[in-house]
């Protein structure tokens, strides 16, 4: 199966316009979307659209849809105008639900042709308030990493601009795996954020471990963000008002009432 899973560090440094860094430890499904069925059946710790340790429900996912994860990303691929007649394979990098709770700052999509090469990678990063956006990256550099600059026009954090810019640095999956995603302004970098990932077999019994050593996974990371977002609000840093940054915040799926409400 093409299906496995990578233990990673996150760390992220903000450099202005006072200094903090953090990491922390995770796992992260890569999941073929072709064998989430199979996948199922497979490990008794693992669900789809359905309650269990770890799950993977197609509604978390782009739209808020039961539809199949597959079918609603090639329907915004081709909506980008891609050809998807020659994507084999659709891999996503991404948290899983655990014990029915939710919660993906970022997912990623890599996209196979018939050789097995990836053609392109699309970003869905989410927020607080349970809204998506999505980034296509198609240009490699010399590394063979996916890589674009590219307007926000998102609310991510309180503490930064939605007309930031978000620098995507993602690289290719195998064993070891990498990934940057830094927020410029106007005057350079504010914030840096990394994964680094080690992939490992997708067994029952790992996921059986990593209850124990990844205890209520994305509860922590959304206790993690609410920490430092606190220190933050502390030290008095500046805050961007959602609602009054309504009109710069677009293409957001599943839009806050904060982006709706007249």
């Amino acid at each position: 199966m093409n299906s496995s899973l990578y233990q990673c560090k996150i760390f992220h440094k903000r450099l202005k316009p006072v200094e903090r860094q953090f990491s922390y430890a995770v796992f992260m499904l890569s999941i073929d979307l072709d064998e989430l069925d199979q996948l199922d059946k497979k490990h008794f710790l693992f669900s789809r659209n359905s309650w269990n340790i770890y799950s993977i429900y197609d509604a978390d996912y782009l739209d808020p849809s039961s539809e199949p994860i597959k079918h609603k990303l090639i329907n915004f691929l081709q909506n980008q105008g891609v050809e998807t007649e020659n994507i084999s394979c659709f891999i996503l990098q991404t948290f899983p639900r655990v014990l029915g709770y939710q919660f993906n700052p970022v997912s990623f999509y890599y996209l196979k042709d018939r050789d097995a090469n990836v053609i392109a990678t699309v970003a869905e990063v989410g927020n607080t308030y349970h809204e998506k956006k999505l980034f296509l990256i198609s240009e490699k550099d010399k590394r063979g990493w996916f890589c674009s600059k590219t307007r926000k026009n998102f609310y991510v954090s309180p503490f930064s601009n939605v007309d930031d810019i978000f620098d995507f640095q993602i690289g290719p999956i195998g064993k070891k795996w990498s990934v940057n995603i830094n927020d410029l302004d106007e005057e350079g970098i504010v914030l840096v954020s990394t994964i680094r990932g080690e992939q490992k077999k997708l067994t029952s019994i790992r996921l059986f471990s990593y209850v124990f050593r990844y205890p209520l996974l994305t509860t922590r990371i959304i206790f993690l963000i609410h920490w430092h977002a606190l220190v933050m609000w502390l030290k008095k840093l500046p805050i961007s008002n959602k609602k009054k940054t309504a009109q710069q915040q677009t293409d957001v799926l599943r839009p806050h009432h904060s982006l709706t409400k007249k």
